[in-house]
């Protein structure tokens, strides 16, 4: 009698194999309900799982960051990764882990994650404009010392306001009888990389920042409660809002803007951080932002701070046959610092009016009536999530319009 089992292994062989094929696996691994937690708290993350094999598993996190997967025991590889974009921003999500023992104490695993958030655009607007002043009290005139200039952040996002200043354009008023710059109906630095802001600029302290879909309240000139004395005008006593006051900036003639009547000491809730600081190299004792119609330029400086900027003599420009007047100084502002600008011309003299603002910062103007409380608001194009978006062509003509009342009233 033979014996199978020695002669024949291979027989043996065949009959376990047999066996196992009929077998499903998956019915002996125990498997386990993961959750994968983002250490900060982003939508639509694409969340990888890989083991030692190869074997990939994939989810995105919801609202709260979490991702859920069904997996077997063994040690993983955890990556999560999410790259977006919008107007202004491009936003980077990564985070990864090695040798994560997934077993039965270990069902919840934090993964901790980087944001990288880069601005590619400029979300700062000038959002209103009130300079134009009111009407007294008593009928006697208008009171025009109450100026403002409101911003907004047209995003989703805090940006900062390191280096970000403003300046006027040469000639005071668009319908000034001499435009120095204005020569054979030619801007003369049409073809230029610059735009001259005369006088002086004013620049935020470093560290302030706005918040998302925001305003912010910059006061130009009487940061005080105007209403006490003539009713129609602004009451700047605000603990948000800031104010351009600094009284030590000088000029090289020991000139400085220390005229109490444009700047009276701000209201003692006005934190002095909240200060815009300047530099002056023009002439007089204020920062004389017109009342009929100023050409504003908001800039963010680019490797240098707006006050060492200022202050080097080599960007000063004068017009032609005006040098070394220091009434005529200006700062030879490059053009591609410049975020956001906006034209005025007086309306009750728009034949007189020229333009001061390259068409590539604005192409058109605004027009106000000043002395009436009048101001200028940009329009709203259009909401996202209750947040308001401000309309923005670089064409002031189509984006403002003419409110009868400062919308801080």
């Amino acid at each position: 009698m033979m014996n199978y089992t020695i002669k024949y292994p291979f027989v043996l062989l065949l009959i376990v194999l047999s066996f196992l094929a009929s077998c499903n696996y998956d019915e002996y691994i125990d498997t386990y309900n993961v959750e994968v937690r983002l250490s900060q708290r982003v939508d639509d993350v694409a969340v990888k799982i890989t083991n030692g094999i190869g074997s990939t598993f994939e989810a995105s996190t919801d609202a709260d960051g979490i991702a859920r997967f069904t997996l077997p025991a063994g040690i993983y590889s955890i990556s999560a990764s999410k790259v977006s974009d919008d107007e202004y921003f491009h936003h980077v999500c990564n985070g990864a882990v090695s040798d994560v023992i997934i077993g039965s104490t270990n069902t919840s695993i934090e993964l901790l994650v980087s944001i990288t958030t880069l601005q590619k655009g400029n979300p700062i607007i000038i959002k209103e404009l009130y300079n134009g002043g009111c009407q007294k009290d008593d009928g006697s005139g208008k009171f025009a010392i109450d100026k403002c200039i409101i911003l907004y952040n047209n995003s989703s996002e805090t940006v900062s306001l390191d280096n970000v200043g403003f300046g006027i354009v040469e000639p005071y008023n668009a319908e000034a009888n001499t435009h120095s710059f204005l020569n054979g109906g030619k801007l003369d630095y049409a073809d230029s990389n610059w735009i001259p802001a005369l006088n002086g600029i004013w620049y935020f302290q470093q560290g302030c920042t706005i918040a998302p879909y925001t305003e912010l309240v910059v006061n130009v000139h009487g940061a005080i409660d105007n209403t006490t004395t003539y009713s129609n005008s602004i009451n700047y006593a605000n603990a948000a809002y800031y104010c351009m006051y600094d009284v030590e900036a000088t000029s090289s003639d020991g000139g400085k803007y220390n005229n109490t009547l444009y700047y009276p000491s701000p209201a003692d809730v006005i934190s002095t951080d909240h200060y815009l600081k300047a530099v002056k190299y023009g002439k007089g004792n204020a920062w004389a932002m017109s009342q009929t119609s100023p050409a504003v330029i908001m800039f963010r400086t680019e490797g240098v701070t707006p006050k060492h900027f200022g202050e080097n003599s080599d960007n000063i420009i004068y017009p032609t046959g005006k040098e070394g007047n220091i009434v005529y100084a200006c700062l030879k502002m490059p053009r591609s610092w410049v975020i956001d600008a906006v034209e005025v011309y007086n309306a009750t003299a728009l034949a007189n009016c020229k333009k001061r603002i390259t068409s590539d910062l604005d192409t058109g103007y605004a027009t106000l009536t000043g002395g009436y409380g009048h101001s200028l608001i940009r329009k709203v194009e259009k909401t996202v999530d209750g947040h308001a978006i401000y309309q923005d062509t670089n064409n002031s003509t189509n984006d403002f319009y003419e409110a009868n009342y400062c919308s801080l009233r």
